[in-house]
């Protein structure tokens, strides 16, 4: 795919959490990347490990920025976003370490945004490993890959999210009170009431998946639920909200209940038996009681900026 000469800068930022093991088949694939106007950044959440000496000493192309406690995906990518506004770069990749990426991604995402200043975010086509399949079919997607497929999506994986920057500008940053998971969400359903577009491309990126959080389930599950409740408190009506609640109840507690197995999402909603999931459930119902005043501020904001921004984007 031919770059333009007066190419945009892209940043694209690596967030990083103990993932030694997962930078060593992730940070290769990032730097082949076929696109010039391009820098790199890895934000360093407090890592135990040697994360931040390793791609220092090996992958010297890349900045580091190490934050002295663990502010989870939001707040990790929050710095990196800050780093890229500060750099003078028009769009960000937030990619997280466990990824390896079509070395055409940049440049496809890019030349999708340049179409229409109302595209503010361009996902991929995401493969996982399933069973005994641990490449996923992710280089043969790549070898057939044949030219770039566009479609309107209402979701894209926050795993590998090219963001236009300005878009930050307008709406906010990825809002902290999330801390790991719904944040990427929260961010997109934001982003289409401002009226900007979500596409995504066929380009592949292989996610491995669990990086941060395979090792303690229950932790993941107990943020998986709080936060999917604080989502649907800042963006959805009182009925909106207490069908979440039933819905949680239901996949958690009511053994009948199917749950997707293949599904992650799905599975941190029954991590353990009914007690457990149920007092998951209640932690979670206390936590956003807790924070309620701070999250219906958060969605007042919310608006008060989707409304400003989408004035803005209909006089472009």
């Amino acid at each position: 795919m031919a770059e333009p000469a007066s190419a945009p800068l892209v940043c694209i930022v690596v967030l990083n959490y103990n993932g030694r093991e997962h930078l060593e088949y992730c940070l290769p694939t990032i730097v082949a990347t076929d696109y010039q106007s391009l820098t790199f950044v890895m934000v360093d959440n407090a890592s135990s490990d040697d994360s931040g000496q390793y791609v220092q000493q090996t992958f010297p192309q890349f900045s580091v920025l190490r934050s002295p406690v663990n502010v989870g995906w939001s707040g990790g990518n929050n710095l990196g976003i800050a780093y890229a506004r500060r750099i003078g770069a028009q769009y960000i990749i937030l990619a997280n370490n466990d990824i390896r990426v079509d070395k055409r991604w940049v440049g496809a995402a890019v030349s999708v945004a340049q179409q229409d200043p109302r595209i503010g975010i361009v996902g991929f086509r995401i493969l996982e490993p399933r069973g005994a399949d641990e490449d996923a079919g992710f280089a043969q997607a790549v070898a057939d890959w044949l030219g770039l497929q566009v479609v309107e999506a209402r979701w894209v994986d926050g795993m590998a999210m090219f963001v236009r920057t300005s878009l930050f500008e307008q709406i906010g940053l990825i809002d902290e009170g999330f801390f790991a998971y719904a944040e990427d969400n929260d961010l997109e359903r934001r982003a289409r009431k401002a009226g900007y577009r979500i596409v995504t491309t066929n380009v592949p990126v292989w996610h491995r998946g669990q990086a941060s959080f395979g090792r303690t389930p229950l932790r993941a599950a107990a943020l998986q639920i709080r936060n999917n409740l604080r989502l649907s408190l800042k963006h959805d009506s009182a009925l909106g909200v207490l069908y979440q609640l039933l819905r949680h109840f239901a996949k958690g507690c009511l053994p009948f209940v199917k749950v997707d197995g293949s599904d992650p999402v799905a599975r941190r909603l029954r991590p353990s038996n009914v007690a457990v999931n149920f007092a998951l459930l209640i932690y979670a119902i206390i936590w956003n009681l807790w924070h309620l005043p701070e999250t219906l501020r958060r969605r007042h904001e919310d608006v008060r900026r989707a409304q400003a921004t989408r004035h803005y984007l209909s006089l472009g």
